[in-house]
């Protein structure tokens, strides 16, 4: 039988070699006549690609908006020479399981946050994970870019010129011509920045951070895939549950802040409680692109509040799928909290505490702080989601 199969397959093989040497000039014309049909069909204007085309060389996983002052070199030398050098990694084969938690939604479409116990459990499983020896460290595969965002108007000419050499040896600013620099205006710096992003970039996720916030950026980039990947997983098994995307707003939420009256941050155009709503401190906080295309996209018809970490609340509070995650490990207030060996951002450091995390001092800041009774630091607290913003942050870590 098999020797039948040999006899059968040679002469298939011989019939075919025998036909094809008279058809091959015909085959190869038939050939180049379908390719120049296909070239000449595919120049149609029906095949034009619609919306948005991205160059790949603007794709990047997570964009870094530093917000900055026009005269700040010394700040952004620094972040240069310390966190932006820290590369994406993947630790000990994986970012551990126990450590991302992608919130589920409820029978009325509306994300269920996180309770103080699923808080704690996180801090918890995170603090074990920095304890295990450091080993299998690999480079993870994907791209970050940092912009320093700089009012452009009505700057001296000294401050243009140091600025555009900045810019021509690092292309790392974000020049925002039409703006004046000032405290005043850094919601509408922020609203201007995020345009400009939105337009030009593509991009997964954005750090919005401050000049003096440093970023361990290597282990913020790790979560942030990890986070990326859960959530992509989980959202391909609830496919046919019509949920929609879930957005992510990261940061150490604050819900108990009474309404500026008086001073620099004074709020005039807040009316819609005694309190603001729930707002991710400003010293550093990430939010998924679709938030960002939506502030970007309204930013001519949203109310502009003093403080941008204020106005971001505010402008993103009634959506139902915004997955909120408080996060301890950013210390991100307007003073330092006391020092922690699980802080991912760290808000108000010097140039010189910068460069001594980044040699691995976490805790100098601390030196610099008034006598003891001189200055409270400020206490560390799990948000409650199940209490009103003036009751939510009552529970301590």
């Amino acid at each position: 039988m098999s020797s039948l199969r040999r006899t059968m397959a040679l002469t298939r093989y011989h019939l075919h070699k025998r036909t094809c040497v008279g058809i091959v000039p015909l085959l190869c014309a038939f050939l180049f006549g379908v390719l120049l049909t296909a070239l000449f069909a595919n120049t149609s204007p029906a095949c034009t690609p619609m919306g948005r085309v991205y160059d790949p060389e603007n794709s990047y996983f997570l964009m870094l908006l530093i917000m900055t002052a026009p005269e700040n070199f010394e700040r952004r030398t620094t972040i240069r020479e310390t966190y932006l050098n820290l590369r994406p990694r993947m630790i000990n084969e994986s970012y551990q399981e126990e450590l991302i938690h992608i919130p589920p939604f409820n029978d009325r479409g509306q994300i269920t946050l996180e309770s103080i116990d699923t808080q704690r459990h996180l801090l918890t499983n995170y603090r074990a994970w920095l304890q295990k020896p450091i080993k299998n460290i690999k480079v993870i595969n994907f791209k970050i870019k940092p912009l320093f965002a700089i009012g452009m108007h009505d700057q001296p000419k000294n401050i243009r010129r140091k600025i555009y050499e900045e810019q021509r040896v690092f292309g790392d600013i974000l020049e925002l011509e039409g703006l004046q620099d000032s405290y005043a205006n850094l919601t509408s710096k922020l609203l201007h920045s995020m345009q400009k992003i939105d337009a030009k970039y593509d991009f997964r996720y954005l750090a919005k951070l401050d000049d003096d916030t440093y970023v361990k950026l290597d282990v913020l980039a790790e979560d942030l895939l990890s986070y990326y990947e859960k959530l992509h997983q989980v959202q391909k098994q609830q496919q046919k549950s019509n949920k929609g995307p879930m957005e992510l707003y990261w940061g150490y939420f604050r819900g108990a802040a009474t309404i500026q009256k008086q001073g620099a941050w004074q709020e005039k155009d807040y009316f819609l409680c005694d309190r603001y709503g729930p707002y991710a401190l400003g010293g550093g906080y990430v939010l998924s692109k679709g938030l960002v295309s939506y502030i970007a996209t309204y930013a001519d018809q949203l109310t502009m509040y003093k403080s941008e970490d204020i106005a971001v609340g505010t402008w993103l509070a009634p959506f139902r799928n915004i997955h909120r995650r408080h996060d301890v490990r950013f210390d991100t207030a307007w003073k330092p909290r006391a020092c922690q060996a699980y802080h991912m951002l760290l808000h108000k450091r010097t140039a010189r505490h910068m460069r001594d995390i980044y040699a691995g001092e976490m805790c100098t800041h601390e030196e610099d702080q008034p006598p003891s009774g001189g200055g409270t630091l400020p206490k560390e607290y799990f948000y409650d989601w199940t209490q009103p913003p003036s009751l939510c942050c009552k529970t301590a870590v």
